[in-house]
C-alpha cells in the first residue's frame, strides 16, 4: 500500500517537480559549495608552493653561500689573499647563479678585492664604520661563523643580502670573505618579475633583533596582510615571507551556484514533465568531480618534483664540500644519514645499516671513547661542540673528520633530536703535516747556526731566536719573545739602537748596526746585525729576518792596536829628547826608529790585511750559512799552514779541531740543505754519459787513507772491463762516497768489497763490509732523515743522520732503488741499482 501511495504521490506533476525542485537544489547547492571549498584549497596551494619554492630557493642561497664563503675563508686562512683571485671569483659566479658580486675584505674592515669591478667600485668602503653595514659585520665577527645581512641597499644601486664568513688566521681577526646576491637576481631565478606580476604581492623582510622592527626588502606596502606572513627558519634572526594574491577574483563557486539553480529549474521543470531524467545531472556531476581530482593529482606530482630536485642540489653541494650532515631522533634512538655520510664513510646504502653502533665501530679506536665523551658532555650542558677525529677503515686507511653538533630541547629541557655535520678534512691534515715538518727542519737548520739568527713581525715583537742568540744574550727563548729582546741590548746602545730599529720600519729599508749585548753577569759581547725585510706573496710585509756575528775579537784587536800606536808615540818622545844629548846617539836613535818604523809598518799591513779580510767576511756573509762555515775552514787551514807566524804545539792542536768541526758543521749543512732541496722537489740532476768504474776507483783512491788508517782492505769485484753509465755522475759519486764511508766508519777489521754487475740493462753496485752490522728491527729506521740507531752507535760514531736518506732519495731521483741487508757483529750489505739509460 505504500509503494503505491508514494508511487501515487510522484506521479502528480506538481508534487513531483516541487521534489525535485527541492532535492536537486540542495544537491546543486552542495556542490557549488564544494567547488568553493576547491577554490580556495586551490588558491593556497598556489600560494603555499610559491611560498615553498621560495623559501627553498633562500635556503639554497643560504647554503650556498655559505660553502663559496667559506671556502675563499679557508684559501685565505691556508695561503694568504690569492693572487688569482679573479679566476677564483669566476668560478664561484659560474658555479653559483645566485651571486652577483664576491669581495674580499681585510681586518680593518676595508674591501680590497671585488669581481666584477663593473658597476661594483666599492673599494675602499669600511664596512665595519659604516653604520648601515657595521651591525652585520660586527655580528659576524661575534659569531666567528657565517652570517647573512639584509636587507642592504647596495652601493651599486639595488637591494640585496651579503653573506659574509668571518676569516681567523692564528686566533686573530683578519678579514671577511663575502658574496652578494641582488634581490632582483633572486627573483629572476624564480621567473618572477616583481614590478609587473599580476598574480601575487610579494615581500620578503628581516626582523632586526635588536630593535624588533620589521625590515623590508621591496617597496610593496604590505601592511594590510599580515596574516599572510609566513616565517622562515634562519639561523641569522627571523626573516619573513609575504606571497600576496594580487586581486581577489571572484569565487566560481557563485556560478556553480547559479547554474545549479538554474539547472534544478530544468530539472524540476524536466522532472514535471520527465519524471526519471535526474541520472543524466548525477552523470555529469560525477564527470565534473572526477576532473577536479585529475587536477588535483597533477599539483602533488609536481609538488613532489620540485622537492626531488631541492634534495639533489642539496647532495650536489654536500659532494663538492666533502660535507655529510646526520640527524638522531634520540626519543626513537634512530639515526639516519645524508647521501655524502655514506660516501666519506665509505658505505653502500644499500647494505649499510645506519645505526649509533655501525657509526661508532667506523671510529678510530684511539678516538672513539673521546667522541662518546663528547656528544655526551654535549647533552647534559645544552652545548654544541666541533671535534676532530679520525675513521679507521678495513685497509687501514686513516680519513680525518671534522663534525659539528647541535641538541635540540622540548619544553621541559629534555633532549629530543641532535644534528650534525660531518666534513671530510683529511687534505687539509696533510697540507697542515707538511707544512709542521717544514718548520721543523727550519728550527734544525738555525739551532745548529754558528750566528744568532732572530725573526721579527712587523710591529717589531720578537717571534723567535736561536741557541747562538740566547747564548750571547744570556736569555731564555720565552723571555726574549715580544719585547723582551731589548732587554739583552747594553744599556749604552739601548737607545741608539731602539732609535735605528725605528729609523728602518719607518723609512722601509734593511737594519744593519754594531752593538752590544749584556748578559746578567754583566759579559758583554759585541756583535755585528743585520735584518731584512720578509715579504708575502703581494709583497706585503710581514716582519724580518736577521743575524748577528760576534765580532768581539775584532774589537779588542782595534783596542790593543790603538794602546800599541799610543805606546809607539810615548817611545818616540824620549827618544827625541835623548837626541839633544849627542849627534851620536842620535844617529843611533834614528836607526833605531827606522828599523822599528818597517816593523811598525809591517805589523800595521798585516792587521789592515786582516782587518779588510774579517770586513770581507761579514759583507758576505747572507743567508746561505755555507759561506760563513767555509770561510772558518779557509782561514784556520792558512793558520795551520803558518802563514801568519810560527804556532807551538797546543795552538796546532786546537786549531785542527776546530778545523774539524767545522768541516763536520759543514757537511750537516751541506746534507740538510740537500734533503731540504730533495724534500722540496728542487734537486736538479744533469744526465750524460760517463765511465762508472773510472768514477769508482777515483773515490776508492779518495778514502783509501782512511780505510789503511784502520787497518781495512778495500776490494773490488766487476764483471765487465768498461761501463759507460747514462746518468749524474756527481750525484751518483755522492752516493758511493756516502756508502764507502759508512763502511769504512762502522768496521774496525776485514774487507769492505766493491761488487759491480750488469742484469737486463741495469747497473747493480754492492758495498759489502764486515763491520758491526745492523739489528733486524732497526733496519726499517736506516732511510728515515735525522734518525741514528739507538744501539749505541750515535754515541760513538759522529753523524747527521741524513747520509742515507739522501743516498735513497738521489738513487729514487735518477731511476733506481736502494735497498740494504745486514747481520748483527757480521757485517751489512748495501747495494743499489740504477739504470744504464
Amino acid at each position: 500500500m505504500k509503494s503505491n501511495a508514494l508511487y501515487l504521490f510522484f506521479k502528480k506533476p506538481l508534487k513531483a517537480g516541487f521534489s525535485a525542485f527541492i532535492i536537486l537544489l540542495i544537491i546543486s547547492q552542495f556542490i557549488a559549495y564544494q567547488k568553493y571549498l576547491i577554490n580556495e584549497n586551490e588558491e593556497k596551494k598556489a600560494i603555499n608552493n610559491q611560498v615553498n619554492l621560495i623559501k627553498e630557493k633562500l635556503q639554497s642561497l643560504v647554503m650556498y653561500s655559505y660553502t663559496a664563503t667559506k671556502t675563499l675563508a679557508y684559501i685565505v686562512e691556508r695561503n694568504g689573499i690569492p693572487t688569482d683571485f679573479d679566476k677564483i671569483a669566476i668560478e664561484l659566479l659560474e658555479r653559483n647563479k645566485y651571486f652577483d658580486v664576491v669581495e674580499l675584505v681585510d681586518g680593518n674592515g676595508f674591501i680590497t678585492h671585488v669581481y666584477p669591478l663593473k658597476n661594483n667600485n666599492v673599494i675602499g668602503f669600511n664596512i665595519i664604520t659604516s653604520a648601515t653595514a657595521s651591525s652585520g659585520a660586527l655580528a659576524t665577527i661575534k659569531r666567528k661563523d657565517f652570517f647573512i645581512a639584509g636587507p642592504v641597499n647596495l652601493r651599486q644601486g639595488g637591494v640585496g643580502m651579503i653573506s659574509r664568513q668571518p676569516i681567523f688566521i692564528n686566533g686573530k681577526f683578519s678579514g671577511f670573505s663575502a658574496v652578494v646576491t641582488k634581490l632582483s637576481t633572486f627573483f629572476s631565478d624564480l621567473n618572477i618579475n616583481t614590478s609587473i606580476d599580476n598574480h601575487f604581492i610579494y615581500q620578503l623582510s628581516r626582523v632586526n633583533h635588536k630593535t624588533g622592527k620589521e625590515e623590508f626588502f621591496l617597496k610593496n606596502n604590505v601592511a594590510s596582510f599580515k596574516n599572510f606572513a609566513v616565517p622562515i627558519e634562519m639561523a641569522f634572526g627571523e626573516w619573513k615571507l609575504y606571497v600576496v594574491p594580487a586581486k581577489q577574483p571572484i569565487n566560481t563557486a557563485i556560478w556553480f551556484s547559479l547554474f545549479g539553480f538554474l539547472l534544478t529549474l530544468i530539472g524540476s521543470w524536466s522532472v514535471w514533465y520527465f519524471v526519471g531524467q535526474s541520472d543524466r545531472f548525477e552523470k555529469r556531476v560525477n564527470i565534473k568531480l572526477h576532473q577536479q581530482e585529475s587536477q588535483l593529482k597533477k599539483i602533488h606530482e609536481t609538488t613532489s618534483q620540485r622537492i626531488k630536485k631541492s634534495e639533489s642540489s642539496l647532495n650536489k653541494a654536500q659532494q663538492i664540500a666533502k660535507l655529510g650532515s646526520w640527524e638522531f631522533d634520540i626519543e626513537k634512538s634512530k639515526l639516519s644519514w645524508s647521501k655524502e655520510m655514506f660516501r666519506i664513510f665509505e658505505k653502500d646504502p644499500k647494505y649499510f645499516k645506519v645505526t649509533q653502533h655501525a657509526f661508532y665501530k667506523t671510529i678510530h679506536p684511539e678516538d672513539k671513547e673521546m667522541v662518546l665523551k663528547t656528544f655526551k658532555d654535549s647533552l647534559k650542558n645544552n652545548k654544541p661542540y666541533k671535534i676532530i677525529y679520525r675513521l679507521k677503515f678495513d685497509d687501514k686507511k686513516i680519513k680525518y673528520v671534522h663534525e659539528q653538533c647541535e641538541t635540540f630541547y622540548d619544553e621541559n629541557k629534555y633532549p629530543k633530536k641532535s644534528f650534525g655535520t660531518v666534513q671530510d678534512i683529511t687534505d687539509r691534515k696533510k697540507i697542515e703535516e707538511v707544512l709542521k715538518n717544514s718548520e721543523l727542519l727550519y728550527r734544525s737548520l738555525t739551532s745548529n747556526a754558528p750566528v744568532a739568527i732572530f725573526n721579527v713581525n712587523k710591529q717589531g715583537d720578537c717571534t723567535y731566536v736561536n741557541e747562538e742568540w740566547m747564548k750571547y744574550s744570556g736569555m731564555s727563548f720565552d723571555e726574549a719573545m715580544g719585547k723582551g729582546w731589548q732587554n739583552a741590548l747594553h744599556p749604552n746602545d739601548k737607545e741608539r739602537v731602539l732609535q735605528e730599529w725605528q729609523e728602518t720600519i719607518l723609512n722601509n729599508r734593511e737594519f744593519k748596526s754594531e752593538l752590544r749585548f749584556q748578559d746578567a753577569n754583566g759579559k758583554t759581547t759585541w756583535l755585528v746585525a743585520k735584518a731584512t725585510k720578509l715579504l708575502d706573496a703581494n709583497n706585503n710585509l710581514y716582519g724580518y729576518i736577521g743575524m748577528a756575528s760576534d765580532i768581539t775579537e775584532r774589537i779588542n784587536n782595534e783596542k790593543e792596536l790603538l794602546n800599541y800606536k799610543n805606546n809607539l808615540e810615548e817611545l818616540v818622545n824620549l827618544r827625541t829628547e835623548e837626541l839633544n844629548e849627542g849627534k851620536e846617539a842620535l844617529l843611533n836613535l834614528l836607526e833605531d826608529l827606522n828599523f822599528q818604523s818597517q816593523e811598525l809598518e809591517k805589523e800595521k799591513v798585516k792587521a789592515q790585511s786582516a782587518d779588510l779580510m774579517k770586513s770581507a767576511f761579514l759583507a758576505t756573509m747572507s743567508h746561505e750559512l755555507r759561506t760563513p762555515m767555509n770561510s772558518i775552514i779557509g782561514f784556520t787551514g792558512i793558520l795551520l799552514k803558518e802563514y801568519a807566524g810560527p804556532l807551538n804545539q797546543e795552538q796546532k792542536k786546537q786549531l785542527s779541531m776546530v778545523k774539524t768541526s767545522g768541516e763536520h758543521l759543514l757537511g750537516l749543512i751541506n746534507d740538510v740543505l740537500d734533503i731540504s732541496k730533495i724534500e722540496a722537489g728542487k734537486l736538479k740532476v744533469s744526465i750524460y754519459p760517463f765511465n762508472y768504474l773510472k768514477t769508482l776507483q777515483k773515490t776508492l783512491d779518495f778514502l783509501l787513507p782512511q780505510a789503511l788508517k784502520k787497518g781495512l782492505k778495500l776490494k773490488t769485484e766487476i764483471s765487465k772491463i768498461n761501463i759507460t753509465l747514462n746518468s749524474d755522475e756527481r750525484r751518483v759519486e755522492q752516493v758511493l762516497l756516502n756508502l764507502l764511508s759508512n763502511a769504512i766508519k762502522f768496521s774496525s777489521k776485514g774487507n769492505i768489497t766493491v761488487k759491480v754487475d750488469v742484469f737486463e740493462n741495469t747497473l747493480v753496485t754492492q758495498v759489502i763490509d764486515q763491520g758491526i752490522g745492523i739489528s733486524e728491527k732497526d733496519l726499517n729506521k736506516l732511510f728515515i732523515p735525522f734518525i741514528q740507531l739507538d744501539s749505541g752507535l750515535s754515541r760513538s760514531h759522529e753523524g747527521t743522520g741524513l747520509g742515507l736518506a739522501i743516498c735513497k732519495n738521489l738513487v729514487e731521483k735518477l731511476g733506481g732503488t736502494i735497498q740494504a741487508t745486514s747481520k748483527k757483529e757480521v757485517g751489512s750489505n748495501f747495494t743499489f741499482k740504477l739504470p744504464l739509460e
